[in-house]
């Protein structure tokens, strides 16, 4: 199961959930950050040295940055809705393109 560490007031972790829940994946996030700590930890510090959230870990593959997560999830994920298949669409999808 897909677990993310973040509080939900963290924009950043919103991006993430957005991704998570639009896609529909089982998933547990955990607080963490803010006033809940837990960044500082050895644990924490072997998924992302840099002790920011969000950090997801979906069955061993650690993600760190809400961009970085968007992306896997929505690849991993939403291929086909989220993720366009066609490397052209997803390419000016990414850049903003609307003509």
């Amino acid at each position: 199961m897909l677990k993310i560490w973040g509080r939900r007031n963290s924009i950043n972790v919103q991006k993430a959930m957005w991704a998570i829940a639009e896609t529909g994946v089982p998933h547990e996030r955990i607080d963490a950050g803010g006033a809940f700590g837990g960044l500082d930890t050895d644990e924490f510090d072997a998924m992302n040295p840099n002790h920011r959230v969000p950090v997801i870990d979906d069955d061993g593959v650690v993600v760190w940055e809400s961009h970085a997560i968007v992306r896997y999830v929505a690849a991993k994920y939403g291929a086909g809705s989220l993720w366009p298949e066609d490397t052209g669409v997803r390419a000016r999808s990414e850049c903003g393109w609307t003509g």
